[in-house]
């Protein structure tokens, strides 16, 4: 991994080709897994990733900070389609299970495409509004799969619509990372995490609803400041496929994709939840480049173990005791 200067340097055009969907948070599991269950191929995918990336300049807004990662070795050229494209195109259902259980929801692809649900965006509707636990990889005319989430509405308990949908919104990095640990005690932390959240922008729920955190005029005015001064991110570079994320002095998330389409396309969604989260925190400063740089490489020398995704492909979860995220 180096450091890559924006100023000068050509622009090249990858050759790639397919193989795995990955998104990188700093919510890493950790597992009580003894080391003979460690998958030696799964450290040995994270190190070739890791080492085939390039970390850019910082660019900065006020307490938010945003670092471009860019790949030397773009290995995956397939077309994904996104939770929202697919609600908006009807080719996704999303529903209760047996008329309502908050710790899982169904899903349903009735299109011949892959759709990827990254973990912590929010589903809109039925009986409460729920965050996404962890992200989905969903294969062509997948039926009824079952996805984790948790609530993130907890005065509601009735009926808005049938199915869910979306308002393009993600949860924060700390709410992404409570539901990515899936501990037992995820639930009563992500309904603190909203509380704080709404209490810090001057909101008063009657139903405790993440979503108006995002809904005022003065925090879209203060969004729409963000997202024009960060647009530009996944068009630095033809390569860049993901961000390292800080708010104030600390590293909040890191995101990496499987290719710099599904980057831009989900970046508007992350760089929303990334302004939320620095309007919330009072903390001051910024990260820098080598801070990124050696944040990624601390992923170089865990131990992993592989498990089965969901519904496609498979998850990486560090198996020691390690843990990153915004306290």
């Amino acid at each position: 991994m180096k450091p890559r200067n924006l100023k000068g340097e050509e622009v090249k055009t990858m050759n790639k080709t397919v193989r795995f969907i990955l998104a990188l948070v700093t919510a890493v599991s950790v597992l009580g897994l003894a080391c003979s269950e460690v998958d030696a191929k799964a450290g040995k995918e994270i190190e070739e990733l890791i080492e085939a990336l390039e970390v850019g300049e910082p660019i900065y807004y006020e307490n938010l900070t945003i670092i471009p990662v860019y790949s030397t070795c773009i290995q995956d050229h397939r077309h994904y389609s996104t939770l929202d494209e697919a609600l908006d195109c009807g080719w996704l259902e999303i529903s209760e299970v047996d008329g309502g259980s908050v710790p899982k929801v169904k899903v349903t692809n009735r299109s011949g495409n892959y759709i990827f649900i990254m973990g912590g965006e929010i589903l809109t509707g039925c009986r409460q509004d729920r965050i996404v636990g962890r992200g989905v990889l969903l294969r062509p005319r997948a039926r009824n799969v079952i996805i984790p989430v948790y609530c993130v509405e907890q005065g509601r308990w009735t009926y808005e619509s049938e199915t869910f949908h979306s308002k393009r919104n993600l949860g924060t990095c700390r709410l992404r990372a409570e539901g990515q640990k899936a501990a037992p005690s995820a639930q009563m932390d992500i309904w603190d995490r909203v509380s704080t959240i709404n209490e810090s922008m001057g909101l008063s729920s009657g139903t405790s609803r993440f979503q108006e955190a995002y809904e005022s005029d003065e925090t879209r005015r203060r969004i729409s400041r963000v997202e024009k001064h960060m647009e530009r991110i996944p068009n630095l570079y033809p390569d860049a496929i993901g961000a390292v994320i800080g708010v104030g002095g600390r590293i909040s998330s890191v995101d990496i994709f499987a290719n710099p389409d599904l980057f831009k396309r989900l970046w508007p969604k992350l760089v929303r939840s990334s302004a939320l989260a620095a309007f919330c925190d009072s903390g001051r400063g910024s990260i820098t480049q080598p801070d990124a740089i050696r944040f990624l490489r601390e992923f170089h020398d865990r131990h992993y173990v592989r498990r089965s995704a969901i519904d496609q492909g498979f998850e990486l979860y560090a198996v020691d005791s390690w843990f990153t995220g915004m306290p």
